[in-house]
């Protein structure tokens, strides 16, 4: 199958996908037994009918849920998710806002998940059954099994607040924040590094220290785990026997045949893993006053911001099928397999 017939067909089926995420996060938001109104007017407010009435009528909760179905999916092919009733700006503007700041950080937390988790996973799979694979897999399990929340908690208060050897919350220090850099990217420490601010770039870094090893240890656990049981299974297989009857060094074996057809479940897993902290770390955010999207949606759902809640549900949607697109090549490119159906 030619790479181009292989895209088209990746690409057809993710448009019934699209459409289908969006009547699922319309009616699912709608579905939740709360009123925007008493969450959103203050009390005096309520027990005044023309005000609750105008405020209705303002952001169509007046018509039945089919119409506005319809009239958002019309406004979302022209790439309008809508205007926020918190924030009072459009959905898509606060999407822009926020997202550099997730994106930011899932990219360096990704990277420190990748890192850990390959490096111990191989290593693990390696020295199988010693004590470099026990310590190996008790990383991991603990980096699975512990609560994030907890360990952003416990990191923070003994790197920042008792040792002082990281920064702490927000993206940068507070004497910085009037002389944040130009908007090109979002990201402080790119956008920095154009604009030559080495101070800024030194504080955006320090920021993302902490936030970053917290999520990176949890997604390296994961990672971790599915190379071991890959690496071993394929460190089984005949022609990793062969290879190694043939003289072959066992790096190069490892390397050239046991790492590239093990990578498969590895390359599925980072991005699912990419998948979710991109999707914005809720409460990692939260505690770390991170101003990602895990945290507008947090504010979202706090105040039943039903067009802001649908903008945020569709971009996670999206991101999932983005990466899974991408995971998608790297088959084509890892299996030769796929090129041959």
């Amino acid at each position: 199958m030619s790479f181009q017939r292989y895209i088209l067909r990746r690409i057809l089926f993710v448009i019934p996908v699209v459409f289908g995420i969006t009547f699922f996060a319309f009616f699912i938001a709608n579905a939740v037994p709360a009123d925007p109104v008493t969450a959103n007017l203050p009390q005096s407010a309520l027990n005044n009918p023309e005000i609750v009435e105008t405020f209705r009528r303002r952001w169509g909760l007046d018509r039945p849920p089919v119409e506005r179905y319809l009239t958002y999916v019309s406004n979302l092919v022209q790439g309008d998710l809508g205007t926020s009733i918190k924030t009072r700006r459009p959905v898509i503007d606060d999407i822009r806002r926020f997202l550099p700041a997730t994106m930011e950080l899932a990219t360096f937390s990704i990277v420190v998940g990748i890192s850990l988790g390959v490096g111990l996973g191989v290593v693990s799979a390696l020295y199988r059954n010693t004590v470099v694979d026990y310590a190996a897999r008790v990383f991991s399990l603990v980096g699975v099994s512990f609560p994030v929340f907890l360990l952003a908690l416990i990191a923070l208060s003994i790197f920042y607040v008792q040792l002082g050897w990281t920064s702490g919350l927000g993206r940068l220090d507070i004497v910085l924040q009037t002389r944040q850099p130009p908007a090109v990217t979002g990201w402080y420490t790119i956008d920095s590094l154009l604009r030559g601010d080495l101070r800024t770039f030194q504080s955006a870094v320090s920021h993302l220290i902490l936030p970053s090893l917290v999520l990176g240890s949890y997604v390296s656990g994961i990672i971790a785990r599915i190379t071991r049981s890959s690496l071993l299974e394929v460190l089984g297989q005949d022609y990793i026997r062969t290879a190694r009857s043939k003289g072959l060094r066992e790096r190069f074996v490892i390397r050239r045949h046991a790492m590239r057809n093990a990578m498969i479940p590895i390359v599925t897993v980072i991005g699912l893993s990419y998948g979710s902290l991109l999707s914005g770390a809720v409460l990692t955010e939260s505690i770390f006053a991170w101003p990602g999207i895990g945290r507008y949606m947090y504010q979202a759902s706090t105040s039943q911001d039903f067009p802001a809640i649908m903008g945020v549900s569709i971009l996670i949607a999206l991101i999932f099928v983005g990466v899974n697109f991408v995971v998608d090549i790297l088959y084509y490119f890892l299996d030769p397999r796929i090129r041959l159906t």
